[in-house]
């Protein structure tokens, strides 16, 4: 990969240019990284009209940030987490506790994200211990990580090329030695 990778900075990227680069990073990771598809995949949109019937039910508004998210691909699994699209909302485990609608979960680990039936805000459950959230936040986290695995395999796959290109040369240098030595053994024998 030859652009440079720009990690995500609070006041100049749009929420959209973040879900746009994540998508293609995920991309990026199973195309030329060896990830596993199933690692980062991005569900087809939720349209405005489905949004609005479940907020209907929901009493709420979605979190800005997560309504974006859902028109943008409604779910996905980004990088071993799955932020849940309308069908999975409330999909609720014991990491869970009573009057919070999960939005998300991390594989192996009991975090959750979820929106209050209380006040219909958006919290991080950390052992069933909610604090106040921000998807935004969440997503540029996301990118962060997912730019910066990029970057690291791209080192560690230049430094192997170059490593290998090394042996490569030391043992050119190595067969190269040992030709001009017969060369010189037959020519000496010669004589």
């Amino acid at each position: 990969m030859d652009e440079v990778i720009v990690i995500p900075n609070e006041e100049t990227n749009s929420l959209q240019e973040c879900f746009e680069r994540l998508k293609k990073g995920c991309k990026t990771l199973s195309e030329e990284c060896n990830y596993s598809e199933d690692y980062s995949k991005f569900n087809p949109p939720a349209t405005e009209e489905q949004i609005k019937d479940f907020e209907s039910e929901l009493k709420y508004p979605l979190p800005e940030a997560y309504r974006e998210f859902l028109k943008f691909s409604n779910g996905a699994r980004i990088m071993g987490e799955d932020i849940y699209g309308l069908d999975m909302i409330g999909m609720n485990d014991q990491y869970v506790p009573e009057g919070y609608l999960a939005i998300s979960s991390i594989e192996m680990m009991s975090d959750r994200m979820a929106i209050s039936l209380e006040d219909g805000d958006l919290y991080m459950l950390y052992d069933l211990k909610p604090s106040s959230w921000s998807f935004e936040r969440e997503i540029k986290s996301l990118l962060n990580e997912c730019e910066s695995e990029i970057k690291s395999i791209k080192i560690q796959q230049e430094n192997e090329k170059s490593d290998s290109e090394t042996i490569k040369k030391k043992k050119q240098e190595l067969d190269d030695y040992v030709k001009a030595m017969e060369n010189f053994f037959a020519e000496r024998n010669k004589k």
